[in-house]
């Protein structure tokens, strides 16, 4: 009888650790299936990030552009206006010194 029970006990034993084997590689298995799951869940998000950042350069580069285009527009006008402007000082000088010489001449 006692070599029975210690048959039962060993059996058991041997069982046990058997379970906990098995339970150690279901637990290692479900582990690596789950850093897989999250490997490929970071590289979507990689991904992701990529297409944004790609998607958002292109705007801000775009936004330079059409803003570097409408300063270069402005600074034509301002150009034209300038030019105007020292035309306009230009021939009222002129004008005084005509005025000017024309007086000093009758004098």
């Amino acid at each position: 009888m006692n070599e029975d029970i210690l048959s039962l006990i060993l059996q058991a034993e041997n069982e046990y650790h058997a379970a906990m084997k098995k339970t150690a590689e279901e637990a290692e298995g479900y582990a690596d299936g789950r850093k897989k799951e999250q490997d490929a869940y970071i590289e979507g998000l990689k991904r992701d990030w990529h297409l944004f950042e790609e998607s958002e350069n292109k705007k801000l580069a775009e936004m330079f552009e059409e803003n570097e285009k409408k300063l270069e527009t402005e600074a034509a006008e301002l150009k034209k206006r300038l030019i105007a402007s020292q035309k306009k000082k230009a021939d009222l000088i002129s004008g005084r010194l005509k005025k000017e010489v024309i007086s000093l001449i009758w004098q």
